[in-house]
């Protein structure tokens, strides 16, 4: 397959596709962007960065100046003051709204603060059985808006207050009642409504509802819309200027066309525009002051990076008599009296609704801000066509990755006019932002938590879920909200693992871009979208491979086993290491070729955690928790990558929260390092006493002690080589183990082997696994185990499954039955029925060629859920009902060898190998 990428900057830049890209900011990025080297960020939408010109002024700036709490006389608390004013007035200069004192700025924490200060203060008129006014305020809420302005509806229900009026509308429907003609009755309305426009200021009204028409807007009985002491009914219209599921803008002419259209000298209507994605990359101008809307809300890390603690409400002052304040905190009162419930409130916009102290040294951040933009990029104004022109190139390069039969790879959720025109490249109608979800060649859905893992490891830097966008993700998803309520029925929540349900994607993925963004971030990932997800050929095509084992010969039957072999395409599902012991593991990449080294998988059960003060080996039967400590190993790289979930149990006291919050940062662990021999010590493995050497890093320890709260150590046993070329071989009739390397290094005789009550060879070594160097389970057994679980106890174990879906869903308490639970190297698929593993004696992985051992003896850390850390014993009792031995020992699974002398070199595996079976007689 030709490469995409390999020419795609130079056609770029010499093409006119390339108008409005700035190449400055090639250079501006290395000077001004450090923290950006080697790295794709791809996330501006979620936070742009600071750049290093701001970083260091802010600092500078308080070096060399003293600031105090501004509610003061004091030189300090003066400077602080001036530095509120400076930065309130720089905010109003850049959104073109200083004329006048037509509009005032309140700090607050963030955009949502903003919005939820409007719904506090809003003017609702409510409906109750004690008021005198034939109809409620109606809040209104465009279908695309972030869950802080869908949060607004909280406020429409108040008990003893009365309720208001909550409608959701869709772009289009907002469009026609904008549109329609005017009827007969309505047109009389708007002579009045005109004639009363000359004594009475007039401010936009909300669109309608999905069902509602103009009549129902407009109401014909004018005389009895407003309170009984004359004043209006208010009624708020909320939108966003942008998406920021998607990047559809919506028009900033809609506060004008709606003051038009639908406001009567008794119905006055309010605009709040959530600004907050727009001017990531985008100017607002509100110098048009009868046109815009009432309220903007805006968060200054979208803008600048940092400061991330500020955001402001731009609010028009003729406004100021009109919004209500309940609470009230230091600073927004003239006079107050202790001893009587009165108080005054200070006369400014901001002076009564700024409450307590401000973030002020935020606020010198946000000063400094609007310099630090200026110095760099010279102006605002220059970042919108460069994102735009990137915004274009990624679009059209990700529409044009196709797999090998033509289909596409990117369902991209974007727009189209009635004609057909694109809009993504005209910056009136879309952001720099870009939502979508991979399919497969075959059509089926890639988990946009696998896109994110994988992205992760190559330091790419996107955002996946459903991006606080209830109606954008129903809509581009197809889900109905009775599909939202069965998911979470299923124990799908927000923020979780679980990217497909039922055949449709539960969330999608987001890229988007900013000022400091380049070609080569464009570049970067369309290049990793084409080398990890376009499929050159038919990944489900049974391939050919050399019959290593004379799987055609005649097989020993019996009349008890009259088909030794499966007699359906077997193929390996999953590949899966576990780097650290008991921790959980890691599933290689579909694609990837996985070496085998003399002691099993690469890297597999290398680390262990232990004991600081005894040593021994911690295990998930002991602290469950370990379970949710991830390992992935980038072997380009040579790095391990240790994170770890935050998701805690019911259980859990302020203690362990804390202790989760404090580790969440990554480890980054060298591959090619091993720890000091100065550490060296033994640790006891399943009863064997096995030498490891200790990690002192004080950052490496102190972050698995915070997770687990277990004082602990990281610990690595020494390998002589993990050469995956090795000339290793195995024999039964020697009964031992000949250890022979193809590269001049000997290989070190291990100090653990593989458990003598299985059928292996004498001296076959392994490191920390518990019993042999594979385990290798099947996806048709695990169905069976879970059949089990459901009709054990007359159905009940049903039951109880059931149950535990249900269960605190928001903290993820739930054992559902899967694969991970086994804990194995290879999940097989393609068997007819559950168990055929049980009757192989030697099997064929690819190339590869494996000696069945014998099977696994379980013990309880199968009850362990692999992704929550609870624990459920049905699973466990289902084993010991069906799968006893006739010595106790309860089994699943088979114990593997691996076979160099019959295989060939590399020695390597991947998902989708096939399989080929050699069976026995009986078992």
């Amino acid at each position: 397959m030709t490469s995409l990428t390999s020419t795609l900057k130079t056609r770029f830049l010499n093409s006119t596709a390339s108008t409005g890209y700035n190449p400055a900011v090639e250079t501006i990025r290395k000077e001004q962007y450090p923290q950006l080297k080697d790295a794709v960020y791809l996330d501006h939408a979620g936070a742009t960065l600071p750049s290093q010109h701001h970083l260091q002024q802010f600092t500078a700036n308080l070096t060399n100046n003293l600031y105090a709490n501004p509610h003061s006389k004091s030189p300090s608390s003066q400077a602080t003051s001036a530095r509120v004013d400076s930065a309130r007035q720089k905010v109003l200069e850049h959104f073109k709204a200083s004329i006048h004192g037509e509009w005032d700025v309140i700090f607050t924490a963030n955009a949502t603060a903003g919005i939820k200060l409007v719904g506090d203060a809003f003017p609702w008129t409510r409906t109750s059985p004690a008021s005198n006014t034939t109809r409620a305020s109606k809040l209104t809420i465009l279908r695309e808006a972030h869950t802080s302005l869908v949060g607004l509806r909280g406020i429409a229900h108040d008990d003893g207050h009365g309720d208001i009026d909550v409608e959701t509308v869709h772009q289009r429907q907002l469009e026609q009642l904008l549109e329609a003609p005017l009827k007969k009755d309505e047109t009389k309305l708007k002579h009045r409504r005109d004639h009363a426009s000359t004594q009475t200021t007039i401010h936009p009204s909300p669109p309608s509802s999905p069902n509602a028409s103009t009549q129902h807007l407009v109401m014909s009985n004018i005389d009895n819309d407003s309170d009984k002491d004359g004043e209006p009914i208010y009624n708020l219209f909320a939108y966003p200027a942008q998406c920021n599921f998607g990047g559809r803008r919506f028009p900033l002419s809609w506060p004008a066309q709606i003051k038009d259209r639908f406001d009567t000298p008794t119905q006055k209507n309010l605009v709040l525009l959530d600004a907050a994605s727009y001017v990531m990359t985008a100017e607002l101008d509100l110098s048009d002051h009868p046109s815009s809307p009432d309220f903007v809300v805006v968060s200054f890390y979208k803008m600048f990076g940092f400061p991330t603690g500020l955001g402001a409400v731009i609010i028009k002052t003729e406004l100021t008599d009109k919004l209500r304040k309940s609470y009230f905190g230091g600073g927004t009162v003239s006079a107050i009296a202790s001893d009587e419930s009165w108080q005054v409130y200070r006369t400014s916009l901001h002076g009564r609704f700024e409450d307590g102290t401000l973030n002020f040294l935020d606020i010198v951040a946000l000063d400094l801000a609007f310099d630090s933009m200026r110095k760099i990029y010279g102006s605002y104004s220059t970042i919108s066509p460069h994102v735009t022109a990137l915004h274009r190139l990624l679009y059209q390069s990700m529409r044009s990755l196709t797999h090998y039969n033509g289909t596409t790879l990117c369902d991209i959720y974007v727009e189209s006019t009635d004609s057909g025109a694109e809009l993504v490249g005209n910056p009136n109608m879309y952001g720099p932002i870009l939502n979508f979800n991979l399919r497969r060649s075959n059509g089926q859905w890639i988990g946009y938590g696998d896109v994110e893992r994988l992205a992760s490891m190559k330091d790419i830097h996107v955002r996946t879920g459903g991006f606080c966008n209830p109606g954008s993700m129903q809509r581009w998803l197809d889900l109905s909200a009775e599909e939202v309520k069965k998911n979470l029925e299923a124990g799908h929540v927000c923020w979780d693992d679980t990217d497909i349900l039922n055949g449709k994607p539960t969330g999608s993925i987001r890229v988007s871009l900013g000022a400091m963004s380049t070609v080569d971030d464009v570049a970067g990932f369309i290049a990793f979208l084409e080398e990890y997800f376009i499929d050159a050929s038919d990944p489900d095509a049974v391939i050919p491979t050399v019959d290593l084992i004379r799987e055609s010969e005649e097989l020993e039957t019996t009349d008890e086993d009259p088909d030794s072999m499966s007699s359906t395409p077997v193929q390996v599902d999953s590949v899966i290491i576990y780097p650290i012991k008991s921790c959980r593991g890691y599933k290689i990449p579909q694609g990837q070729s996985w070496p085998i080294a003399p002691h099993g998988l690469l890297y597999d059960r290398e680390w262990m955690l232990v004991d600081e003060v005894t040593g021994a080996a911690l295990t998930q039967k002991r602290f469950p928790r370990m379970c949710m400590i991830r390992a992935e190993v980038l072997l380009n790289q040579n790095l391990m990558v240790v994170e770890c979930d935050g998701d805690l149990s019911s259980g859990t006291d302020l203690s362990d929260v804390l202790k989760t919050s404090a580790s969440q940062k990554r480890l980054y662990i060298s591959l090619d390092e091993m720890p000091i021999e100065a550490a060296k010590s033994s640790s006891r493995v399943c009863g064997d006493c096995t030498a490891v050497v200790h990690y002192t890093a004080p950052e490496i320890n102190e972050w698995f002690t915070g997770f687990l709260g277990k004082p602990c150590r990281l610990a690595r046993q020494p390998v002589a080589s993990q050469n995956p070329h090795h000339g290793t071989t195995a024999s039964s009739s020697k009964g031992k183990f000949d250890l022979v390397s193809n590269d001049s290094a000997a290989i070190s005789p291990s100090s653990r082997f593989v458990k003598s009550h299985l059928n292996a060879p004498a001296g076959a070594p392994i490191l920390l696994s518990n019993e042999s160097p594979f385990l290798l389970i099947a996806d048709k057994s695990v169905e069976r185990v879970r059949d089990w679980v459901d009709e054990q106890d007359g159905g009940q174990g049903a039951v109880r499954r059931m149950a535990n879906l249900s269960v605190d869903l928001d903290k993820k308490l739930r054992h559902e039955l899967t694969s991970d639970s086994f804990r194995a190297n290879f999940v097989t698929k393609g068997q007819q029925e559950g168990f055929e593993e049980d009757h192989w004696t030697r099997i064929q992985v690819g190339q590869q060629v494996f000696d069945i051992l014998g099977p696994c003896r379980r013990c309880h850390m199968v009850t362990i859920d692999q992704l929550t850390a609870m624990k459920n014993s049905d699973v466990f009792l289902a084993l010991s009902k069906n799968r006893k031995s006739a010595g106790g020992q309860i089994f699943f699974g088979m114990h593997m060898l691996h076979r160099p002398d019959l295989s060939i070199a590399p020695y390597e595996v991947k998902v989708g190998d096939m399989i080929r079976t050699r069976g026995c007689v009986s078992h």
